[in-house]
């Protein structure tokens, strides 16, 4: 009211014995609360009496004001309380502050009743406003804020009618998707959400079928992904083919097996309810899913695009000059992890004299670097190890142990073929060297297929106490049950270790049960808690990892804080640096947000803990190129402790993969490795860092990344297994070789209905420099003995006359000097402006012949020309491309596969001059040893 100053007469008229006037009083004040309350509020007690007073007829409005009192002193939950009791009088579509405050206070205090373990009893007025609310954004046709908000209190019911009533379902479909592996943090009620995402993909039949397909794998639906598949074979095979290359990158070797016999079922029973699958068909879907037609086309591609900088490693060799046997492993595991999967093993062939200094363990991993050389080159994995696999003419037990690690690596996560095979050769086994190897073998192979007879035979060699054969046991147990959750598996390998005398056992452990819950979330707190609490520091260490695998890629806050706390508590300098590790994974889905997450850190006092933040951003900021992270790890480089510098270097390598020429801080840091390495007086410890680095920065001849979380939002198990698993190098060397696991490559295949490359080309909107190969290193210029006139300046001649003269002054030479530089600047300028003139402008797009290499940010921009006769019959995911003929009785000109490069006798990794080239020779480790100097 103007001019008024107070209501003190307003709330005499509270004190009236007329009913009337009471209620003219609430009236009134309800209208000046937002400018008197300092003095309504003395009378709080009056106006809550007044509610409590049943034959008041005002009392929703009495209530209504003591809410408006309360908000104004800042008392939330006291303004939710009497918002609630005011029922129809709060109303919940007004826009004033005070109502979207409280209605905002309301929705915040339902949602953690909601999500509270056990659930809270909720009030029947708090959820007579939340459905009020939620009811009102679907009239209101919000409907990605109705999903949003019952997402967040679990209100399926909502989603579904969301989802039912909304115009645009293709979107508000994706974006349901996109919230539920994103966002929700619950395992369960997140495959709940993803259960009624299918059922609504299945019921508005023509919606996005890669998102449909998604969601059942990621509740491992084998039922509904056959039966998908069943359908689309009958309305479009190509189609089928595309999602069942999806599903072989997103489902675990345990699901593909049971898919695949569940298409065997289909086939079989012509009497079922679904349409059976044909028989040619169901054989080319399971030829797809068990990876036989990509697997060939990747090692196809690896090679014929092996970029591998061999310069690099002629050098190193120099450098190092076989002074010290730490570096002459890190030279081979470098050589390992730059050839990954190219099947080029050259280097190492043409360096037998090199390897005749190996001995017992360095054999091993020499070996065993085979296996990541060859990475899914299953066809001839046998032809390329069998020098080296245990036989009755074997005598090299390390060689032995080596070939059956390396026959894992190239089967990891695919290997249901060789179980068996593995199986038998660890009952055989009777030496620590052939056991550790076939266990890890065996572990890679039968990855995530939780077979019994595996689970039995390596408790079996556990419980013989061996400690280096019980390290690689207690790995393996964990990758066969990988992500199963499996309580006697976890109770056996958790008791084991509390009885066990052996750090090495302990520390194998350790890391297989965090394996065993891998992805698990909340299912996996329990066994969380009791380790954490464990006075034994290798099993504190086991928490950590255990964190990092349950909540892989959920961006927790809970498990964050947890981390951080342990990382800067701890009494155990390894338990600090597995936390500060863990974060990593934890925050692997959005790497953009670690690096503020771990700045103090990376300033901590303790070195342990400075290194596992460098490991952290390396891991979860691999192949970005991210800013903020290597603004904090570069200084480490440089830091005063050893094993600092060297996980820094590692880490930056890891960000620095695949970035190009365009990149400032990659082409340096490529240069300083070899002045590191070269340094002998720079500690072993970081030499072997930089000679890795090298390795990382050409992985897979520079041709592979590491992406943990994949474009259709699942989190990719190899690759967060390979990791975790790589950064107990720290402990034993051969563990690196893991890291061959995470490397995926950056390829893009383009298919036929009939599984065959046409020859074409592929579209990328951006400039060739943009995403082009880092530069090799140059060869090293001979010298020319010829004497080379010097260039002489027209002030130089000035100059030196004056000087006979004997009249050069300080003046004069000043000037001359001031006049050279001038001529100098003007003589580049003319040099730089003929070098620009003669460049031509680059253009903003190219052609990529088929196949070809894509890194993740160029995907989003290829696209197939329009002029080209094929489609693709899905959006471009990659990395294998299905296309429809627009013409299809037309002639194709194909691609020819050419034999794998293991079967080159040059060992460059052609292969395409001979359809089955001879076997290359074994390496032989007894050469005689000469002076190569």
């Amino acid at each position: 009211m103007p001019g008024l100053t107070s209501v003190g007469g307003v709330l005499a008229l509270l004190d009236e014995p007329e009913t009337e006037l009471k209620v003219f009083a609430i009236n009134k004040l309800l209208a000046l609360v937002d400018n008197f309350w300092p003095e309504i509020a003395n009378v709080i007690n009056k106006i809550e009496e007044l509610f409590e007073d049943k034959a008041f007829p005002e009392r929703t409005q009495a209530a209504l004001l003591a809410s408006q009192v309360y908000y104004h002193l800042g008392e939330l939950d006291d303004a939710l309380h009497f918002a609630l009791l005011a029922e129809n009088a709060f109303n919940v579509e007004d826009t004033s502050l005070f109502v979207t405050t409280i209605t905002g206070w309301a929705m915040d205090t339902y949602v953690a009743k909601r999500q509270a373990t056990p659930p809270a009893d909720i009030d029947p007025a708090l959820e007579t406003m939340a459905n009020r609310m939620l009811n009102r954004c679907l009239i209101d046709k919000q409907f990605q804020q109705a999903i949003g908000l019952a997402l967040e209190a679990r209100r399926l019911d909502i989603v579904e009618q969301a989802l039912d009533q909304c115009d645009n379902k293709t979107e508000m479909l994706a974006y349901t998707y996109d919230v539920a592996m994103r966002h929700i943090p619950i395992r369960t009620f997140r495959d709940d959400v993803l259960a009624l995402l299918a059922d609504a993909y299945k019921k508005h039949a023509g919606q996005d079928v890669v998102n449909h397909l998604q969601c059942l794998v990621a509740v491992e639906n084998t039922a509904a992904i056959t039966a998908l598949l069943t359908q689309l074979i009958a309305d479009d095979k190509l189609m089928a083919y595309q999602l069942t290359f999806h599903l072989e990158q997103m489902a675990s070797q345990h699901l593909q097996q049971q898919i695949m016999a569940a298409i065997d079922a289909a086939t079989q029973q012509e009497g079922n309810d679904n349409a059976p699958i044909p028989a040619a068909e169901a054989k080319r879907l399971k030829e797809i899913l068990s990876g036989e037609i990509s697997r060939p086309l990747f090692v196809e591609f690896m090679g014929r695009n092996n970029k591998t900088d061999t310069l690099i490693l002629e050098k190193t060799k120099k450098s190092i000059q076989g002074l010290s046997s730490v570096l002459d492993n890190g030279l081979v595991l470098s050589h390992s992890v730059m050839s990954a999967g190219t099947t080029s093993d050259k280097f190492l062939r043409e360096n037998q004299q090199f390897l005749g200094r190996f001995t017992n363990w360095a054999k091993l991993t020499t070996v065993a670097s085979l296996g990541v050389i060859h990475k899914d080159h299953t066809s001839a994995a046998k032809k390329v190890l069998q020098p080296y696999l245990p036989s009755e003419n074997s005598t090299n037990e390390y060689e032995n142990g080596g070939g059956l690690y390396a026959l894992g690596l190239i089967y990891a996560n695919n290997g249901a073929s060789q179980v068996d095979y593995l199986v038998e050769q660890l009952k055989t086994a009777s030496t620590e060297p052939v056991q550790h190897g076939a266990a890890l073998g065996l572990g890679l192979a039968a990855m995530g297929l939780a077979r019994e007879d595996v689970h039995t035979e390596l408790k079996n060699v556990l419980f013989s106490d061996s400690a280096v054969a019980g390290e690689a046991c207690g790995i393996a147990l964990g990758l066969n049950m990988l992500g199963t959750l499996n309580e006697e598996a976890l109770e056996t390998m958790i008791a084991y270790a509390v009885d066990t005398q052996h750090e090495k056992i302990i520390r194998g452990l350790a890391v297989g049960v965090s394996l065993i819950l891998y992805g698990r979330r909340e299912q996996a707190d329990a066994h969380i808690d009791r380790l954490v609490g464990d006075k034994d520091p290798i099993l504190r260490t086991s928490a950590c990892h255990s964190m990092a695998m349950a909540y892989a890629g959920t961006n927790n806050n809970n498990i964050i804080r947890r981390l951080l706390h342990i990382a800067v508590t701890d009494a155990n300098d390894d338990v600090r640096r597995a936390a500060a590790t863990a974060l990593g994974f934890v925050l692997i889905r959005t790497p953009e947000q670690l690096p503020s997450v771990v700045a103090l850190l990376c300033e901590s006092f303790n070195p342990h803990v400075r290194a596992g933040c460098c490991m952290a951003l390396g891991i979860a900021c691999a192949a970005t190129g991210n800013k903020q992270a290597i603004e904090l790890v570069e200084p480490m480089i440089k830091d005063s402790v050893r094993y600092v510098r060297q996980a820094a270097l590692i880490a930056m390598a890891l960000i620095l993969m695949q970035q190009p020429n365009s990149s400032a801080k990659a082409t340096s840091f490529r240069k300083s490795l070899p002045e590191i390495i070269a340094n002998k007086h720079e500690v072993v410890l970081v030499r072997f860092g930089a000679i890795l680095a090298q390795g990382i920065l050409e992985a897979g001849g520079r041709n592979v990344t590491v992406q943990a979380c994949r474009d259709h939002g699942h989190m990719d198990a190899p690759t967060i297994v390979g990791l975790l698993v790589f950064t107990q190098f720290w402990f034993w060397y051969p563990f690196t070789h893991f890291l061959s696991m995470a490397l995926t490559p950056t390829a893009l295949i383009c298919l036929n209905g009939d599984m065959q490359m046409p020859r074409i080309d592929v579209k990328s909107n951006a400039p060739p420099s943009r995403f082009a190969y880092p530069t090799a290193t140059a060869q090293p210029k001979e010298k020319n003995k010829e004497k080379v006139a010097t260039a002489i300046l027209s002030i130089s001649n000035k100059k030196n006359t004056r000087r006979k003269l004997g009249s050069l002054s300080e003046m004069d030479l000043k000037a001359d000097e001031e006049t050279a530089k001038k001529e100098k600047e003007e003589k580049e300028k003319k040099e730089k402006e003929a070098e620009e003139e003669k460049k031509e402008p680059e253009p903003e797009f190219e052609l990529l012949s088929n196949p070809t290499r894509v890194v993740k940010d160029q995907l989003p921009l290829i696209s197939i020309p329009k002029e080209c006769r094929y489609k693709p019959v899905s959006r471009i995911h990659g990395p294998i491309v299905v296309l429809r003929d627009t013409t299809p009785g037309e002639e194709e000109e194909l691609i020819t596969i050419a034999a794998a490069g293991a079967d080159d006798k040059s060992g460059t990794g052609s292969g395409a001059d001979s359809d089955e080239p001879s076997m290359p020779p074994a390496f032989d480790f007894n050469v005689e040893l000469e002076d190569e100097n």
